[in-house]
């Protein structure tokens, strides 16, 4: 992997007699939090004036930071192991796969049940025919066989 090249801070960058913007007043009032509960003796040795310009904030910034690292750092406890428990069974008694292999497995049927037809009421058939709004189909004309009977005569 090729390295990146960064430029360097421009020197007009850093003004010592310019105003502090809103970031830098906001840090100077966490480190100022921070100061307040220091004892009496370190907080004497700090900067004790308004912070304005750009200049005073990084001095102010620059003791506050090298106290705070150069305090010696309070051991971390040891952290305790805890022994874990294997689980236990859900339920007393013989195991699931005991009880599994003891019952026979049954047989699923591949046949098929028929339904008993459904009775068509008068209600369904409307709403069948108003859902589907199926035409009714054309009667053919078939030629019908006259039937010759005979005439009586009185």
């Amino acid at each position: 992997m090729e390295p990146i090249l960064v430029p360097g801070t421009p020197k007009e960058a850093f003004n010592k007699h310019r105003l502090i913007s809103d970031l830098v007043k906001k840090q100077v009032e966490h480190f100022k939090h921070v100061e307040e509960k220091l004892p009496s003796d370190v907080r004497a040795s700090l900067p004790q004036h308004d912070i304005v310009t750009e200049n005073e904030a990084a001095r102010y910034i620059t003791a506050i930071t090298s106290y705070l690292l150069s305090r010696p750092r309070p051991k971390q406890a040891a952290k305790k192991t805890v022994a874990i428990k294997p689980p236990m069974p859900s339920r007393p008694g013989r195991p699931l796969t005991l009880a599994a292999a003891a019952a026979p497995a049954r047989k699923k049927s591949t046949a098929k049940k028929k339904s008993a037809p459904k009775k068509e009421t008068l209600a369904a058939r409307k709403s069948l025919s108003t859902r589907t709004k199926v035409k009714p189909k054309a009667k053919q004309a078939k030629p019908k066989a006259k039937k010759s009977s005979p005439k009586r005569k009185k």
